[in-house]
């Protein structure tokens, strides 16, 4: 049962640090004058994890065992 609370625990803490978040890159964004760059990091690190997803999975396809054609 303490996990349970330890779990609500860290779930609250997640949704306001998610939340704080939220409002920090808002402020940046609209009433800052760091906007523009915001925007390039913004766009920059999207396009990483694209890029580092469609990687990944080309790694994965390149390395995986080949499939044994003749039936069992």
């Amino acid at each position: 049962m303490n996990a349970k609370r330890g779990n609500r625990g860290a779930g609250a803490a997640l949704l306001a640090v998610a939340v704080a978040a939220f409002f920090i890159y808002a402020y940046f964004l609209l009433a800052s004058e760091y906007s523009m760059l915001i925007i390039q990091f913004t766009v920059l690190a999207a396009v990483g994890i694209l890029l580092a997803v469609l990687g990944w999975i080309g790694y994965t396809m390149l390395t995986a065992p080949k499939e044994d054609p003749s039936p069992a």
